[in-house]
């Protein structure tokens, strides 16, 4: 059979040398890709970054203040974002929920609620106009009142596009107040800064600040012994553990609290654990994790209500072995019913998860919306109040309950020295002298009107990689104390051992 001609027929070696040099064509083609990909990548970055901060790192805190045209630091450009209807369908837990005084919501974790304006029943618990005077009348007292223009203000906060804090967004009751606490710790950073303040705190109106272990009480002579290398400054916290239910004024009336885990030996708080507990979810009805006072500087920043932060750097730590927090939780028999007012979640065991943060929060909730007020008060007797002068006598003697009266006394003696009733008096004698138009109430009308030619970046990664810092240090909400785990079945015949088998969590 006649073949090709020797000339026309495949040469291998031919071949094969096209298929090699065609692998070495793509492998060229993937390392170019492969090299320029990265350059490309970074060089894009870079040009993000020159446009968003205008070719420099600011930080807000050193370049804004009262007295330079502007916004609140933080503050972008971007417009309010409005309420969306599709989220509203996944979020049964609430349609109203801490409804704001303003006509219509504007703050970003309202994002598609809906709201009943004409319910009375579920609004925040503001202070009444008298209350508003009394402070306002006091030296040194500055009222920062919630308009509608400091929400539209506080919406364009940086903090909306970080990531620190955004596990809090766009969910009711506790969470959505949480994240208001911490925007406006961002504003009071700016003021406090502005007014040549050295430290700041954040507290609540159930809160008191016990400067135990100094000669004059005071909380000046506290802070002025703590090393200028520290940065934050944590006070655990004591809670008050009311003896009655008819309590009508806290901080004149309670003189018994439960100290704090860290100002306690770890043997005898577990000991005790059930004796302290009575059947509650935890050691202490509410948190456990104190508050924190931080020294104003250069990029500090809220993490949460309860901790500060840095943008530039970890800041340095200290916690107090005497001073504390004294708080007042659930001191009153009203406060179920007023607690309750401030949420519309549903009463349901699913539905108060994704309200509240702590167990007891959940279920003093559900009773004080399912149960008469006869069965709320004998709840709020078996959890709450401590009747029991056994019980109470064996936690003094181990050293869990203490007595603490300092702030009982020093009240009485502004009542009887007449010094809350001159400040009643003026208050009432004219008109409320601030408000936030005037221009006595520190410059908060200015701060909103004024503008500048400042510019802050639409991100704050950006802040963070110039600076040098990270946002991975996420907001610190309100944790209860470590709780007792019984360890599985053990077959060590002596219960000291199994005491020793008692594990501790953070819950």
């Amino acid at each position: 059979m006649a073949g090709f001609p020797q000339s026309l027929r495949p040469n291998s070696s031919f071949s094969s040398i096209i298929s090699i040099s065609s692998q070495q064509h793509f492998l060229y083609k993937l390392i170019f890709f492969l090299t320029f990909l990265p350059i490309f990548l970074a060089l894009f970055a870079f040009f993000l970054q020159w446009r968003g901060s205008g070719g420099g790192v600011i930080d807000p805190i050193t370049r804004w203040s009262f007295d330079r045209h502007g916004e609140f630091p933080g503050m972008i450009d971007s417009p309010v974002i409005k309420s969306s209807a599709s989220v509203n369908a996944k979020n049964n837990c609430s349609n109203n929920v801490l409804r704001q005084t303003t006509t219509s919501p504007v703050f970003p974790y309202f994002r598609g609620w809906t709201f009943n304006h004409n319910d009375s029943t579920r609004s925040p618990k503001a202070a009444s106009h008298n209350v508003s005077r009394v402070l306002e009348s006091i030296p040194g007292v500055h009222v920062i009142y919630r308009t509608k223009e400091l929400e539209e203000q506080q919406a364009k906060s940086r903090i909306w596009s970080e990531t620190w804090l955004s596990s809090f967004f766009y969910k009711p009751c506790n969470n959505e107040l949480f994240v208001k606490q911490t925007l406006n710790m961002e504003m009071a950073i700016v003021m406090a800064r502005d007014a040549g303040m050295e430290w700041i705190f954040h507290l609540d109106t159930d809160e008191l600040l016990h400067p135990a272990g100094t000669r004059e009480y005071t909380v000046s002579e506290l802070l002025t012994e703590v090393p200028t290398d520290v940065d934050m400054v944590v006070f655990p916290n004591y809670e008050s553990a009311v003896e009655r239910h008819d309590i009508n004024e806290p901080f004149s009336e309670v003189s018994l609290f439960k100290k704090n885990y860290d100002h306690l030996p770890k043997e005898t708080y577990f000991e005790l654990y059930k004796d302290a507990t009575r059947g509650n979810p935890n050691y202490f009805l509410t948190y456990g994790n104190g508050k924190a006072a931080a020294r104003i500087q250069d990029h500090l920043r809220p993490n949460g209500a309860h901790r500060w932060h840095n943008y530039n750097q970890t800041p340095k730590e200290l916690k107090m072995e005497e001073a504390a927090v004294l708080h007042y939780t659930y001191s009153k028999f009203s406060d179920l019913t007023s607690r309750r007012d401030r949420c519309g979640c549903k009463p349901t065991k699913e539905d108060v998860k994704k309200c509240f943060m702590l167990e007891f929060d959940r279920s003093a909730f559900i009773i004080a919306s399912t149960a008469t007020e006869e069965e709320m008060l004998l709840w709020y007797q078996e959890h709450v109040v401590w009747s029991d002068a056994t019980a109470k006598l064996k936690l003094l003697k181990f050293g869990l309950f203490l007595r603490i009266y300092a702030p009982m006394d020093i009240i009485q003696g502004l009542r009887e020295s007449g010094v809350f009733a001159s400040v009643i008096a003026s208050a009432q004698a004219g008109p409320s002298i601030r408000n936030n138009d005037s221009e006595d109430n520190f410059d908060v009308g200015k701060m909103f009107t004024r503008k500048h030619s400042l510019k802050f970046p639409k991100t704050k990664r950006r802040i963070l990689e110039e600076t040098g810092g990270r946002d991975n240090f996420q907001a610190i909400p309100p944790l209860s104390p470590p709780i007792l785990m019984q360890d599985a079945i053990t077959s060590a015949p002596d219960r000291s051992i199994q005491q020793k088998q008692l594990l501790c969590r953070q819950q």
